[in-house]
């Protein structure tokens, strides 16, 4: 007697056998995932998402469109498969131009938090901090207008951001976000700034 054999159903049943699809070869480089966000002068917003919104779209304020100078995301809050990420710490930078008030009020009561897969929190440090290497470094000029970026610029200075000598992998398709937090009151802003969050680290792709 066939085991499978129901009443109203064929007697005879073809049997398929389900593989995992096979992994892909990729290739390492040095590349590091990037994404800007304006932050308004006007209704300032006690929160920016960075990672959300990818080539083409604009801005979540500010409406200004993310061509390769603001973002190589190509998709919003998660990487094409077959690409993959591995994480080895993080940049934040004010854009040129930013005065000083500006800049002390946007570094001031804020917050980096660093989320993936979900609302799974990997990293959560006051901006000033993050692992970078070094606190917010810079110059002014005589009309008190600075160029600010966190961390100097050299790799040796990179906190190597590593769990067990292994760097956090983003998966293709896994969610991630990074979030700049003012909790207590929203910044004041004199005009509208830039502001540019990179992840630093091996960009996978496909041969």
């Amino acid at each position: 007697m066939n085991p499978i054999q129901t009443t109203g159903f064929p007697q005879n049943y073809p049997y398929a056998v389900s593989a995992p699809l096979p992994s892909a070869v990729l290739r390492p480089l040095q590349q590091p995932l990037y994404d800007t966000e304006v932050i308004p002068s006007a209704s300032t917003p006690s929160e920016l998402i960075f990672f959300q919104r990818q080539l083409g779209q604009t801005t979540a304020y500010g409406t200004v469109t993310k061509y390769e100078s603001e973002t190589n995301l190509q998709q919003p809050g998660q990487l094409a498969n077959p690409l993959e990420f591995s994480v080895f710490g993080f940049l934040f930078e004010v854009f040129p131009g930013t005065t000083n008030t500006d800049f002390i009020n946007i570094y001031g009561s804020s917050a980096m938090i660093f989320t993936y897969t979900g609302n799974r929190v990997y990293l959560q440090i006051p901006l000033t901090r993050i692992p970078s290497g070094v606190a917010p470094e810079g110059f002014s000029t005589a009309n008190n207008v600075g160029q600010i970026h966190n961390g100097v610029g050299h790799v040796s200075n990179l906190y190597r951001f590593t769990i067990g000598r292994a760097a956090l992998r983003i998966r293709p398709t896994e969610s991630f976000q990074v979030k700049i937090r003012w909790p207590q009151a929203a910044p004041t802003i004199s005009v509208n700034t830039r502001l540019r969050m990179y992840l630093v680290g091996l960009t996978w792709t496909a041969l």
